[in-house]
């Protein structure tokens, strides 16, 4: 169920509400109540109902945790509505003390002063509420869609008046002219309300309103009409079902507000709004209503003028959004623009960062001198090895005569034997397996290819090891010439990889002790 439909069962003044709107229409409209008991029972019920309305202005004003926007319009449209329940109690005093006085149908200067003066304070609140628009394209679109239509509704409160050029008196002009003013105002406030940023009140209770407006509206207008028509009550009839609207609007604006409010702006908008269309189309169809009934008279050359000046209105509003169109999709290029350069730059950031961490992987498991691999590099090839179930062969290789180098031709000389040692030891090992320098003079071997005869490959690099190594420049320029040990272990099923070490590194210290005889 809807909240909606949850607040009318639930709420006994709102079944009262409609009770009341029931009745009315099935009292005024046969016109069962006749005079002068009409006025005397027509506005003692609209008092009534006028007193409850500016009671539940007043509740919803003093409401606590409500937006200052929210309760000062509240505020506002009570004391325009003390200001209609006083003219509602002039009529009831003269409909008592004067029950045939026609100024009870017709209404009376006094009370059209407090309505006036309603209607002023109710403009007020309309009027001087927070368009809740931030940018100036948002109020140049309202402001044309507003203008659209105020046009329409001054059209059909225009020709609903009745105006003839034929009937020359001054207060038939002026009336004719006051009638779509009144409209236009209340439409005036009614688009600010609907269209603007603001939230004042609920979306039920902005339709109830709407709908109250217009009632009274037509009221105003069609009064005399249907007074000469043969139905006084029909004019008490609309005033009574408009209260009754407002009532039931107060009273949901009410219950919306308790249960969490409204906000204070209106997030939730369409990002068009469909009211100035409806409104052009409705007045193309006036013009025809117009056309049809009575020709080419003064009443349908300003229905025509006006759709003109309503299509008018309609065009320099679509321009306004090509322009916005156009802005947005400037914005919207350039923002892809910087989004692009964006993901190059990421991009460019991703590849130095994959280059730095290989990079840095290269650092952490090569040696920085002689490019070959490092002891950690060598411990994890054969751990895997060794893991894999295969039978890998370490080969531990110790340059001898390397100190010399050093002594007597410098360090720069001993790493460039150093490099052409690992360059020659390389060389030999091939794709058999892998070549790391341990630490100082002294190298290692993992042999994961099991055809390798191990023997001739230490043979091979035993002769590449003693031929001699350019070092040193210019004057200082030698050759200089170093041996090397060797020892190896083939790993047994099962072996532990220091064990397997500690058998390679006895076998390299045996040959060095032998080598030395």
């Amino acid at each position: 169920m809807s909240t909606v439909a949850t607040w009318w069962s639930r709420d006994r003044g709102l079944v009262g509400i409609v009770v009341a709107a029931l009745v009315t229409v099935l009292v005024y409209g046969p016109d069962l109540i006749p005079m002068p008991a009409l006025g005397q029972v027509a506005w003692s019920t609209v008092c009534v109902v006028e007193v409850m309305v500016v009671r539940q202005c007043f509740r919803i004003a003093r409401l606590p945790g409500i937006g200052s926007s929210v309760r000062r319009f509240h505020r506002l449209v009570g004391w325009a509505c003390v200001s209609f329940t006083t003219s509602c109690f002039v009529q009831l005093g003269i409909a008592l003390l004067w029950p045939d006085d026609p100024r009870v149908i017709a209404g009376s200067p006094l009370q059209v002063v407090f309505q006036a003066g309603g209607a002023a304070i109710l403009t007020t609140a309309m009027a001087t509420s927070p368009l809740g628009l931030a940018g100036r394209r948002e109020r140049i679109r309202f402001w044309l869609d507003a203008a659209v239509v105020l046009v329409g509704v001054g059209l059909f409160a225009w020709q609903l008046g009745g105006y003839s050029a034929a009937d020359t008196r001054p207060a038939e002009l002026v009336r004719a002219l006051i009638g779509p003013a009144g409209f236009m105002v209340i439409a005036f406030g009614l688009v600010k309300l609907s269209l603007g940023g603001n939230v004042l009140f609920s979306r039920t209770a902005g339709v109830l309103a709407a709908v109250t407006a217009v009632l009274i509206s037509v009221d105003a207008v069609l009064t005399q009409r249907m007074v000469d028509a043969g139905h006084p009550s029909w004019p008490n009839g609309l005033g009574m079902l408009a209260n009754l609207l407002l009532l039931a609007a107060l009273r949901i604006q009410h219950r919306q507000l308790r249960m969490g409010g409204l906000g204070t702006r209106r997030d939730n908008r369409d990002p068009y709004s469909r009211l100035p269309y409806l409104a052009v189309g409705a007045s193309y169809g006036l013009l025809i209503w117009a056309l049809a009934g009575e020709g080419l008279t003064l009443r349908a050359w300003v229905v025509l003028g006006g759709a003109i000046v309503g299509s008018a209105l309609v065009v320099a509003r679509q321009l306004a959004a090509f322009a916005d169109n156009d802005d947005l999709l400037a914005r919207l290029n350039a923002k892809v623009e910087e989004l692009a350069e964006a993901r190059d730059v990421l991009q460019r950031a991703v590849l130095q960062r994959d280059g730095l961490a290989e990079r840095l992987r290269h650092l952490a498991y090569h040696d920085s001198l002689t490019g070959l691999a490092n002891r950690t590099m060598f411990r994890e090839k054969l751990q895997a090895a060794l893991t894999s179930g295969e039978t890998p062969t370490v080969l531990i290789i110790d340059l001898n005569d390397f100190k010399p180098v050093n002594d007597q031709h410098g360090h720069n000389a001993g790493d460039q034997v150093l490099q052409a040692a690992a360059l020659r030891l390389s060389r030999c090992v091939r794709d058999s397996g892998t070549v790391a320098r341990l630490g100082g003079d002294e190298f290692g071997a993992v042999l994961t290819d099991p055809a390798v005869d191990i023997a001739d490959l230490v043979e091979r690099m035993e002769l590449m090891i003693v031929q001699p190594v350019r070092v040193g420049t210019g004057a200082a320029r030698a050759e200089v010439r170093v041996r090397a040990s060797f020892g190896w272990a083939t790993a047994e099923p099962g072996e532990r990889m220091s064990d397997l070490l500690h058998r390679a590194d006895l076998a390299m210290y045996a040959d060095k002790a032998f080598s030395k005889r």
